[in-house]
């Protein structure tokens, strides 16, 4: 008896490491000759893929495991899931060819524009596409028995800070705009994790979490200790125009599905697109095959979590904003009827500025070389740089 399930758990561990082996292949754009069952196909489909994604227990996280496994069951696909709680940890793969495409925050924004933790030597400008732009959430959540009932309500208290996550980081800083806080109102708690706020919160490090409302970690909080989840009303125009100063894209948005909410008291928060993006060098037949294969599996996991059902093809974002559309994806939105002439407009400017951005950085390069600018004066050397010669 005992051999036997000595066999079986090596076989197991066997399959796993043949599995792993194999998505651990599919840098790049893997292969693309168009993956079928008996449940049907679509030409240059990969057999294998890589997405780059939040940390274990996010939103992101859930919404993606959904995706992957839908498609790895009508067409087989082999799909493994990178996750990282930095910006720069889920772009990475994608740099390096390991993954094809990734579900980030908006570091893929500031890695097009080559700022913030994107405006080192080491990275500056990508050349990013969007893929597929669902709506999602953000707001601050805490204990019901806390107290806390409005963001004004935060200052003094203990508010997470996440380490290498500027895209959470700054729409953090914009929802405390909300109530006219700094992070100079707040003690900011620093944490390696975003997926690690709610251990956080019970141990008494911080006193509110600032997630996804759809995150498995605050489902299972719910199910331990009732929360409450801060709103920000829409009606507070002063309220919004701080927070838009900060973080133009979000805007405010009720939601009722997620933990702690009921559709008899939605709660507004920042809504914002939170996309599945690529580098422009992935292959428009990848592209499009792909996210061919997320419409034609929709219906079989739009139900697995809270938040899915923004990523129907006519719930997503679809009007170009701060950076491209993939021409992958557009083939298939004009395929919809869901492409216009003013959303190519607004792509070919968009991709006329990363031929900018590439210029002022070849620039720049070359100068800080001449002028021997140091590694800790580069970024403010670039972003001064960027403002005169990209326009």
């Amino acid at each position: 008896m005992f051999k036997n399930k000595v066999g079986m758990l090596l076989l197991l561990i066997f399959t796993l490491i043949i599995g792993a082996c194999g998505n651990s292949a599919a840098g790049g754009e893997g292969s693309t000759k168009g993956v079928s069952t008996e449940a049907g196909s679509i030409e240059g489909l990969a057999d294998q893929m890589v997405w780059s994604v939040y940390d274990v227990g996010s939103g992101g996280y859930i919404e993606s495991t959904a995706i992957a496994d839908g498609m790895a069951k009508k067409y087989g696909t082999q799909i493994r899931l990178l996750p990282s709680s930095s910006g720069v940890g889920r772009m990475q793969p994608m740099k390096n060819g390991m993954a094809e495409t990734g579900r980030l925050g908006d570091e893929y924004q500031f890695a097009f524009e080559g700022n913030y933790e994107f405006a080192t030597k080491e990275w500056g400008p990508q050349d990013m596409r969007v893929v597929w732009a669902p709506f999602s959430y953000l707001g601050f959540v805490g204990l019901e028995k806390s107290g806390i009932e409005t963001i004004a309500d935060l200052k003094g208290k203990k508010v997470p800070y996440i380490t290498g996550n500027m895209s959470v980081n700054l729409k953090a800083e914009a929802a405390l705009a909300f109530a006219d806080l700094t992070w100079d109102d707040v003690e900011k708690i620093e944490l390696s994790s975003y997926g690690g706020q709610a251990d956080a919160l019970q141990n008494g490090q911080i006193d509110v979490i600032f997630m996804n409302p759809t995150a498995s970690v605050l489902l299972e909080l719910e199910s331990m200790d009732p929360i409450k989840w801060i709103q920000m009303d829409e009606n507070d125009t002063e309220g919004w125009d701080r927070v838009q100063e900060i973080a133009p894209w979000v805007v405010p948005s009720p939601m009722d599905n997620g933990a702690g909410m009921t559709k008899e008291n939605p709660v507004t928060l920042m809504g914002y697109g939170y996309p599945v993006v690529s580098y422009a060098d992935q292959s428009a037949e990848s592209i499009y095959a792909y996210v061919k294969a997320m419409d034609e599996t929709f219906d079989d996991w739009v139900g697995a979590a809270a938040n899915l059902h923004n990523w129907g093809k006519d719930s997503i974002l679809v009007e170009p904003f701060g950076v491209p559309v993939h021409e992958g994806t557009i083939k298939f939105l004009e395929e919809q009827g869901l492409w216009t002439e003013e959303y190519q407009k607004k792509n070919e400017a968009l991709i006329e500025r990363s031929k900018k951005l590439k210029e002022a950085w070849d620039q720049t390069i070359e100068k800080a070389k001449k002028e021997n600018i140091s590694e800790k004066d580069f970024p403010e050397y670039w972003m001064k740089m960027k403002e005169e010669l990209v326009k």
